[in-house]
Parts: structure tokens; sequence; C-alpha cells
């Protein structure tokens, strides 16, 4: 299990150290960004549990590639509980990891950009009968971000995001977010 952990610590170095001379050629004020969010959202085709108001976070890890080309990591989760059922299950959640690029527009006060992500996604949750029931499966995203700079290394930022998830029952689902993202 360590040697594990010890390979994959040195695959991350040697792809952040192939990535760095593309990072430092870019022409932006920074070249790594963590945003922090809170979230709302849901599934569009869930019956029950088709609220659009549930909750979550996420988290976005970001590099600059080029200028104004980011890769993103994106991870979050959805708690699909605002309604009593969400499809066949109580107590739902839905977690995600995404991996994508993201091309960013500047404009006189604000960042603006769209982005197209690959991911893995897990929809959890109780069913009827008592059993705990997991879902496993591939995903894509794509969305639009926004940004208002606060100071050079802070920004208020909000993104809208929609995911197509081949679940059994729901596919599609609408995601929100708003929160702070650092530059360095």
């Amino acid at each position: 299990m360590i040697g594990n952990h010890r390979l994959l610590g040195r695959l991350l170095l040697a792809v952040s150290l192939l990535l760095l001379p593309a990072a430092a050629g870019a022409q932006e004020l920074y070249t790594y960004t963590v945003g922090v969010f809170g979230s709302i959202g849901g599934s569009l085709d869930a019956d029950p549990g088709g609220s659009l108001t549930n909750t979550g976070y996420q988290l976005n890890l970001g590099l600059v590639t080029e200028p104004h080309t980011h890769l993103v990591l994106r991870t979050g989760r959805l708690n699909l509980d605002k309604d009593k059922l969400f499809g066949s299950l109580s107590n739902a959640d839905m977690e995600y990891v995404t991996l994508g690029g993201e091309y960013r527009y500047s404009e006189e006060y604000y960042e603006s950009g769209a982005f197209v992500a690959l991911g893995a996604y897990r929809l959890s949750g109780t069913r009827a009968s008592g059993r705990d029931s997991r879902e496993e499966t591939w995903g894509v995203s794509a969305g639009f971000t926004g940004e208002l700079p606060i100071r050079r290394w802070l920004g208020v930022q909000a993104e809208i995001a929609g995911h197509y998830v081949d679940f059994h029952e729901e596919q599609f689902f609408v995601t929100g977010h708003l929160g702070v993202a650092f530059h360095f």
C-alpha cells in the first residue's frame, strides 16, 4: 500500500514537472487556481425527486496550460435529499470527479469561460428494502463560468454546468456553484 502511494506521488511529480514549462510560458498573472464552492442542483429526469434545489459543494483545482486555457479538476458532492425520494432511493447523493479543459475570455471587469470535461460519477442511497445502493459510471459535463476579481490572488466565481451520466434511472443533472477562487 505504501509503495502505491509513493508511485502515485512520483507520477504526480513527473506530470507536474512536464506541465510546468507550459504553465510558465502562459501569460496569466497566476499559474494555479483553487476554488471552493457551495452548490445547488439536481436531476432534470428524476421522478420522484426532480428538485433542482438540492445542496452540496465543489472543489476546483486548476492549472494554466496556455494563455486563457486551463486544465481543471472538479470534485464535488450533491445531496439529493430535498425530496423524500430520488427515483427509487432515499437519502441519495451524487459524488463526482471531472477533468477537462476550460477556455477563459477576459472582459473589462471580469473573466468568463466555457468548459467541457469527462468524469467519474457515483450515485449512492438506500433502496425501499433498506439495502444500500451504489452505482458508479462515467459521464460528461459542460458549462460556463464567470469570475469577478477582488485582488490579483482572489476572486468571486460562479459556475453553471450540465452533466450527462448513464445511471439506470436518471441521466441529466444541472448544477450551479458560487464561491471563491484563490490564484497563485
